[in-house]
């Protein structure tokens, strides 16, 4: 036997539950992501393809905000080239150099 093993559906579906939390509300089973809070439906224990999709969707929407949010902004960067300069005591004329500006032209 091949000591690489695709998990089973019921793996896969124990996995997707350590997103959220079973509660009730009003005698309904619901899933509640851990993450953003969202209530999702959670009657039938053995259904757990929204919850993936939802888990999917909220890590991807996550990641996106994150890449957003490290967005170039060139005051900071110009900020940060400054305090690198006199910190390791570099030559202003680091700026002029092919491999910095080949850096440069890359962000």
């Amino acid at each position: 036997m091949d000591s690489l093993s695709i998990p089973s559906d019921n793996v896969v579906k124990t996995i997707v539950w350590n997103y959220f939390e079973r509660i009730t509300v009003f005698d309904l089973k619901k899933a509640r992501c851990v993450h953003c809070k969202c209530l999702l439906g959670a009657d039938s224990m053995n259904e757990t393809s929204h919850l993936q999709a939802h888990v999917k969707s909220y890590l991807k929407k996550k990641n996106q905000d994150k890449v957003t949010s490290q967005a170039f902004d060139q005051q900071r960067f110009r900020e940060k080239l400054i305090s690198v300069i006199i910190v390791h005591e570099y030559p202003l004329l680091i700026v002029d150099r092919v491999g910095f500006k080949n850096y440069s032209f890359s962000l």
